[in-house]
C-alpha cells in the first residue's frame, strides 16, 4: 500500500525512490524528447547568432531566452505529461502492467494539444489577477499548479482541468505554495550547477547540448515529486470531502433527534 502522508519531505524522499525504481525508463523518455528538443534550440542560437547582436542591445537576450523556454515548454511537455501520467498510474495501480516506453510518449502524445489549451486559458487567468495587483497572481497560480497533472490523468473530457486543479488545492494553498516554491528553488539550483560549465564553454555547441540535456533528464526527478505529491494530495482530499460528508451526516441526524424530542 502506498503511503500517502501529505509531507514534503515524504513526497521527495518516496519520489526519489519512484524515480530510481523507473530510472531507465525514464531516462530513455527523457531522451527521446529532450534530446531533439535541445538540438532545435542550437540550431535556433545559431541563427540568433547570425540575426540579433546581444551586445548591442541587451533586450534581444531576453527575446532569446523566451524562445528557449517556448520550444522546452511545446516540445518538453510531451515528456511531462508522459511520465506525470505513468508515475501516477504506477501509485494508483501498483499491480497493472507497466506502461511501455512507446505507451508513456504516445500518452504524452495524445494529451498535448489539451495541455497547451488549458495552459492558455490558465495563462490568462492568472495574467488577469496579476494585472489586479502581484498577490492576487501568486494565489491563482498556485492554485492552479496541478493543470498538467489533471490533463496528464484524467480521460474525463466533461471535467475541467482549471477547476479540478483549483477544487483539489482548496484548504491546502498554503501546503502547495510551499511544495510549488521549494521544486522551483531547488530546479534554479540545479540548473545554475550546469550554467557555469556552460559559461567556460560559451562557443562550444556540443557542451551547451549535453548540458541541456543532462540538466533536463535531472530534472525528470522533480516531475516524479510532483506526480508523488499530487497523488497523496487528492487521497488527503477524498479522506476530506468522506470526513465532512459524515459530520453533516452526524449533524442532520443530531438535529431530527432534537426536532424529535421537541
Amino acid at each position: 500500500m502506498t503511503e500517502t502522508k501529505l509531507s514534503i519531505s515524504d513526497s521527495m524522499k518516496s519520489g526519489f525512490q519512484l524515480w530510481k525504481k523507473h530510472l531507465q525508463k525514464i531516462m530513455v523518455v527523457g531522451l527521446i524528447v529532450y534530446f531533439p528538443t535541445q538540438i532545435c534550440i542550437e540550431l535556433i542560437s545559431v541563427l540568433f547568432e547570425k540575426v540579433f547582436s546581444i551586445e548591442e542591445n541587451l533586450n534581444n537576450l531576453s527575446l532569446i531566452n523566451n524562445t528557449y523556454d517556448m520550444i522546452r515548454y511545446l516540445i518538453g511537455s510531451v515528456a511531462l505529461l508522459g511520465i506525470l501520467n505513468f508515475i501516477t498510474n504506477r501509485l494508483e495501480k501498483e499491480d497493472d502492467e507497466e506502461q511501455s516506453i512507446k505507451d508513456i510518449i504516445l500518452h504524452g502524445l495524445r494529451k498535448w494539444p489539451t495541455f497547451i489549451g488549458v495552459g492558455f486559458i490558465a495563462g490568462i487567468k492568472i495574467l488577469s489577477y496579476a494585472l489586479l495587483l502581484i498577490v492576487p497572481g501568486i494565489y491563482k497560480s498556485v492554485r492552479l499548479s496541478f493543470i498538467d497533472c489533471e490533463v496528464a490523468t484524467n480521460d474525463d473530457k466533461t471535467i475541467d482541468s482549471c477547476d479540478a486543479s483549483e477544487k483539489l488545492v482548496d484548504n491546502h494553498w498554503w501546503r502547495v505554495f510551499g511544495f510549488s516554491s521549494l521544486m522551483f528553488l531547488l530546479q534554479v539550483l540545479l540548473e545554475l550547477l550546469f550554467v557555469i560549465p556552460l559559461f567556460l564553454n560559451s562557443e562550444s555547441n556540443i557542451m551547451s547540448l549535453l548540458l541541456g540535456v543532462t540538466t533536463k533528464l535531472l530534472e525528470t526527478y522533480f516531475i516524479v515529486v510532483r506526480a508523488n505529491y499530487y497523488f497523496r494530495l487528492k487521497r488527503q482530499k477524498d479522506h476530506d470531502n468522506i470526513t465532512t460528508e459524515i459530520k453533516d451526516d452526524f449533524n442532520e441526524t443530531q438535529q431530527g433527534t432534537a426536532m424529535t424530542t421537541i
